[in-house]
């Protein structure tokens, strides 16, 4: 028994002693076999950490929080990727000399075997692991306001439906409905920031509002998509030249948005023409009501919904900061709850009651959800803008409110109108000077749009009303003591009403000419505000007009035409006559003692307008001399009575004869309290004498508008600036006048142009840098940079600069001269911003010498960049240089808010930022700098660039990139290839026009696909327009497209023309991708035999073609001038086409059918083979 047991032990340790020593020798006899498997497995392993690092990327950008696992996947993936990478580099010493021979070293050879083994057994079991359902998972909801929709479930749901909806072909006109304040225009404008430069090539936006003013529609339209029309066409004849503009291209796609529609319009009335190219032209407009959608002929109506409760709580939570509160107890976070679930879900009542309640006590959670609970509106929009109302500051914030209702709907309001009002009526207590009452006004609206009852207007200094808000207001005020009568629309007379008394305000707008009545009795009136927005006429006023409205204070007319003497009211204290026609005799405006504010600005006043009475106007401490037309000479004497006077327009009145004005800068140096100046003169002695005479005072000035300049007749003034110089045909004596940087010192707007004699460094014409600079505009001048590092550096210089614009500087080497003191980061605790650190945009034309515009060190800096414009510059080598030349591996340098790149006429241009010790490798445009965010990207005469994008691009870069286009690089080769072409996942547009030398557009070769990847990897997923023209040398658009993977799924439009070398454009065996393709245009191409052409070695992509192919949505195929084109595709394919319906063949003689196989096309019932000549479809296709 013994025996049998020792024998069996003794049997089997002799099998393991006899396996273990086999798999010993196997080590070495299977030496190369394991290293290549290790080899192949690390490759294996780098692809799948591509495609999980990829949806990492997307995961972040959708603001996901990445899982700990993946994280903890990559981590391990990256270390076992460098032990494997230790044992493949280590069989370079495998081998050992034996006499005049090299053999193998066996014992490292069997060591680097067994661990190549290891290794991969590892790295198969870690792909295994990497096999993820999801990457990462939403954050708690977090938001700034409601505004940030984007991080929203339902919100995000919505938008997605709203895109879907516009990318429908068969879908012209989307309508966004719901209840007002739930966020439909908020909605509306992110999906048009979605779409811009992908689905669409212009968005354009115009409210509408309940009072339709189709002149106002039709100017604003006419705006964002910079069209002029002349003012004194009528509203048909403005329609056709908008009807005309929206057409004219065929190509563009333009999406308009009808924001607050009210009621169905007409369309073609406002210029927008019949909607029968749904592809090229479509309407998102939002209204509260889905009737009117369907009225105005929205197919698709989607209503943006209440936010459930727990994304209503985390916006509110979000708002009120309730995060923020070190001791909150459960109690008030109770009393938050319930406040936000009287909210009702609704976005405007959730930011304006949070707001109203941040920082609050318990006992003002507790009142403000009584009030809530309490309130008399049925509205919960009114409830909690009720509550915001009660609870403002003092009655200065709720009056300067209601102030703002009087103005439209959605305008845009300038601050600086409402300082004058708030004047003229003594809104507010202890404001001595009008200084004092701009500083309440600003500090109120700035408190204002804290409480989110006021909203940022289109402009810096301006401010909005939603118009939930303004409605409120309105409310408020109808129920006063002294109401508001407020329209907007009138097209006939001035409205009837009773109880004439109670009217404190009025506000109207007029659409037609009127005669206005006289002696309306409005007792109690202090406010009245008419305008006319009927181009080429105004509105008529009667002598007596103003006869029983003695108690007014301000009076703001616009677009009137006086003809006749009128009667003031002596307690006058505003009075504004913007845009009027003056023809009357002005010597009762003397009269008015108590007057405080006077404008003219784009008036025309009479030759014999009275100067000499206005002089009388003592208490004036506001004139505004910017009229359009009028005696632009002041008599002597004019100002040395307005001793008052703060805020003084001249307009042009500094344009006479050098020797008729020079009283007028005696008599500036006698306003004692002068601070705000506006002037513009072309000669140079006017402005010495100013500073020299009243240097005093320029120091002292809290807005200024200095412009030594020359100006047409036409030339329309800006209204509102802070500290603004311009300085143009000057000698450099002049620019150093001490006076002259003073007030260079003190601009946050300066522009110089033209200045003779100056070529030292601009930052030395100041000597702390231009610390206040916000925008800095120079042309045609000689110096060769802006800082030279020879010369004295501020700490912050420039530093708060957002605008830099450099037009026309023959001289300029670079921005800056030798290496700057080196500024990695902004951090805490500097009160000075670094070097260009707010820098927004840049602007670079017509600068024949400059090679390079910023350092390293110095970009590093500028992480605020948004829009960069380079043009004709002929040396421009690159945008940043590298501070050393060492061969050392240098760090990708980051852009983080980069949207928009034009680059054009840069003939020895070679990247973005060039790589140490580049010789010999190809210029690649976007090489060492990461763009996470850039959106736009067009680059046109790039001669010395041959590349777009390489493996040395940055990963994830552009990959927000949405619209690229090229035009006249006579050296860039591709597109995009190999790996760099998952950079492009969400390229939407794509073309390229005049690249000589272009031999493919996507280069697959080299692609790393991971082949155990069970479904196949969408790549160019999200493009939808592909348009080539004139590149002779194409010879592919595709090439060597790996097995597995998918492309142009999404693509719509392909417009081919003049591309002599491609024989088809795609092959066969690609045909099933093109799922959504719409329009197929190819043109004068004369080599192209096919469109799905016989495939070569090279452009095999995949097996198992169907014989059926069907393109669902392909509706349009253009053929012109191919004269080797034989038929579409030559594979016996059956086509399946249901919705084409135009199909255009000239001049393409070798063509006599369609294709090899049979097609069924029901829609098509004539081929066009010339501009008017068809034949039956039946002939053609037999």
């Amino acid at each position: 028994m013994a025996e049998s047991i020792v024998g069996h032990f003794v049997e089997k340790l002799a099998d393991y002693t006899i396996a273990a020593i086999s798999r010993q020798f196997k080590y070495m006899f299977r030496y190369n076999t394991n290293i290549q498997n290790l080899r192949s497995e690390v490759q294996d392993l780098e692809n799948k950490r591509d495609d999980v690092q990829s949806s990492v990327d997307g995961a972040k950008r959708n603001a996901l929080v990445i899982n700990s696992e993946v994280v903890a996947w990559l981590k391990k993936v990256d270390d076992l990727k460098k032990e494997a990478d230790d044992v493949l580099n280590s069989t370079t010493n495998s081998e050992m000399r034996c006499l005049y021979f090299r053999c193998p070293n066996l014992r490292t050879r069997y060591l680097l075997s067994r661990n190549a083994t290891k290794k991969t057994t590892a790295i198969v079991e870690l792909q295994q692991k990497g096999k993820f359902d999801e990457v990462g998972r939403r954050a708690p909801l977090k938001l700034s306001s409601f505004h940030g929709s984007e991080a929203l479930k339902t919100r995000i749901s919505t938008k997605e439906d709203i895109i879907k909806a516009l990318e429908d072909k068969d879908i012209s006109i989307v309508g966004v409905c719901g209840l007002p304040g739930v966020g439909k225009t908020t909605m509306a404008k992110e999906v048009m920031t979605e779409v811009k430069g992908g689905l669409f090539d212009e968005v354009a936006m115009v409210v509408v509002s309940k009072d339709v003013d189709i002149i106002r529609i039709q100017d604003k339209l006419a705006d964002m998509l910079s069209l002029k029309i002349d003012e004194k066409t009528n509203e048909i004849a403005r329609a056709a030249r908008l009807a005309e503009r929206l057409t004219q291209d065929n190509k563009k796609r333009i999406l308009l948005l009808l924001d607050d529609v009210w009621t169905d319009i007409n369309l073609e009335t406002l210029g927008i023409p019949s909607l029968n190219r749904p592809e090229g032209l479509k309407i998102l407009l939002t209204s509260r009501f889905e009737y009117v959608c369907k009225r105005m002929g929205a197919q698709r109506s989607i209503e943006v919904g209440l936010l459930p409760r727990e994304e209503a709580f985390a916006v509110f939570q979000d708002v009120a900061e309730i995060s923020k509160i070190s001791s909150i107890t459960t109690e008030l976070k109770a009393k938050a709850e319930q406040v936000a679930d009287e909210c009702k879900g609704l976005p405007l009542a959730l930011v304006i009651a949070g707001k109203t309640l941040r920082d609050s006590e318990l006992r003002v959670w507790r009142n403000a959800l009584n009030q809530l609970r309490n309130s008399q509106h049925d509205d919960v929009v009114y409830s909690s803008i009720e509550l915001s109302y009660n609870y403002l500051k003092s009655d200065e914030h709720r009056s300067l409110l209601l102030l703002c209702s009087l103005f439209p709907e959605d305008e845009s309001i300038p601050i600086e109108s409402l300082v004058r009002y708030a004047r003229g009526l003594g809104l507010f207590k202890y404001t001595e000077t009008l200084l004092d009452t701009r500083d309440r006004t600003y500090a109120i609206s700035d408190n204002l749009k804290s409480c989110h009852l006021l909203l940022s207007g289109y402009r810096e200094e301006e401010v909005k009303l939603h118009d939930v808000i303004r409605d409120f207001c309105l409310s408020i005020a109808s129920k006063g003591e002294h109401r508001y009568l407020v329209k907007h629309d009138i097209r006939t007379e001035w409205p009837e009403h009773d109880d004439h008394e109670s009217y404190g305000a009025i506000s109207l707008t007029f659409q037609r000419r009127i005669l206005l009545p006289s002696r309306l009795q409005y007792g109690n009136l202090k406010f009245l505000r008419v305008r006319c927005f009927s181009r080429g006429r105004k509105i008529d006023i009667t002598g007596e007009f103003f006869y029983y409205m003695q108690e007014l204070r301000v009076i703001d007319f616009s677009g009137f035409q006086i003809r006749s003497p009128i009667r003031l009211p002596l307690g006058l204290q505003t009075l504004c006559l913007n845009d009027c026609i003056l023809e009357i005799e002005m010597s009762s405006f003397g009269s008015l003692k108590k007057l405080e504010i006077l404008t003219f600005l784009d008036s025309s006043l009479p030759v014999d307008f009275p100067r000499d009475k206005m002089a009388e106007l003592s208490n004036l401490r506001l004139l505004d001399l910017r009229f359009k037309k009028g005696p632009c000479l002041l008599p002597p004497g004019f100002l040395f009575g307005m001793k008052k006077l703060e805020d003084l327009y001249l307009g042009r009145c500094l344009y006479p004869r050098y020797e008729e004005k020079e009283h007028i800068i005696e008599e500036l140096s006698s306003l004692k309290d002068l601070n705000t100046l506006q002037i513009i003169t072309d000669d140079s002695r006017v402005l010495l004498q100013l500073l020299q005479g009243c240097s005093e005072k320029l120091e002292k000035l809290e807005r200024f508008q200095i412009y030594k300049s020359g100006i047409d007749p036409s030339y329309r003034f800006h209204r509102d600036f802070r500290r603004d110089l311009k300085l143009e045909n000057i000698d450099q004596n002049m620019l150093l006048e001490p006076r002259i940087k003073s007030l260079m010192r003190r601009s946050d707007k300066l522009s110089l142009s033209n200045v003779i004699g100056w070529n030292n460094p601009v930052i030395e014409l100041v000597e702390d840098g231009f610390i206040n600079l916000k925008s800095l505009e120079l042309h045609r001048l000689d110096s060769e940079y802006l800082i030279d590092a020879a010369g004295s550096i501020s700490s912050g210089m420039f530093g708060n600069l957002e605008s830099l614009a450099l037009e026309n500087m023959h001289y300029l080497k670079a921005i800056h001269n030798g290496n700057l003191p080196r500024m990695e980061h902004v951090t805490r605790g500097v009160s000075e911003p670094a070097l260009f650190y707010n820098l927004k945009q840049i602007i670079v034309y017509d600068c024949a010498k400059i090679k390079r515009l910023f350092s390293e060190s110095v970009a590093k800096c500028m992480v605020n960049i948004q829009s960069l414009y380079l043009w004709s510059c002929r040396s421009l080598e690159e945008v940043i240089s590298m501070d050393t030349q060492e061969n050392e591996i240098t760090e990708p340098l980051s852009f983080p808010k980069l949207k928009e790149v034009l680059l054009d006429d840069l003939s020895r241009f070679i990247s973005f930022r060039s790589p140490p010790n580049a010789v010999g490798l190809r210029r690649t445009l976007l090489n060492q700098v990461e763009l996470p965010e850039m959106k736009r990207l067009e680059i046109s005469n790039l001669g010395s660039i041959e590349k777009m994008l390489s493996m040395e691009t940055p990963f994830g870069s552009p990959n927000r990139l949405r619209s690229m286009r090229a035009g006249i690089c006579d050296n860039v080769v591709n597109i995009a290839q190999s790996n760099s072409i998952k950079l492009l996942q969400n390229l939407e547009t794509l073309a390229v026009k005049g690249c000589m030398a272009l031999n493919v557009i996507f280069d697959f070769e080299g692609l790393n696909v991971n082949k155990d990847y069970e479904e196949e990897i969408s790549i160019l997923g999200q493009l939808k327009s592909l348009d080539l023209l004139a590149a002779d040398y194409l010879v592919h658009i595709t090439r060597m497209v790996p097995k597995g993977i998918r492309v142009f799924q999404n693509l719509k439009h392909l417009d081919i023309e003049s591309c002599s070398r491609l024989k088809y454009l795609f092959p066969a065996s690609m045909i099933n991708l093109f799922v959504a393709l719409e329009t197929v245009c190819v043109c004068f191409c004369g080599e192209i035999e096919e469109i799905f052409g016989i495939e070569e070695e090279e452009d095999v992509v995949k097996e198992g073609t169907a014989s059926n192919i069907v393109f669902h949505e392909l509706r349009r195929i253009e053929l012109i001038g191919l004269p080797r084109f034989n038929m579409f595709c030559s594979h016996n394919y059956k086509f399946v086409l249901p919705s084409l319906d135009i199909l255009r063949i000239e001049d393409c003689p070798m063509m006599t059918k369609f294709c090899s196989g049979q097609i069924n096309a029901p829609k098509l019932k004539e081929v066009q083979i010339g501009d008017d000549e068809f034949i039956d479809i039946s002939n053609f296709f037999n």
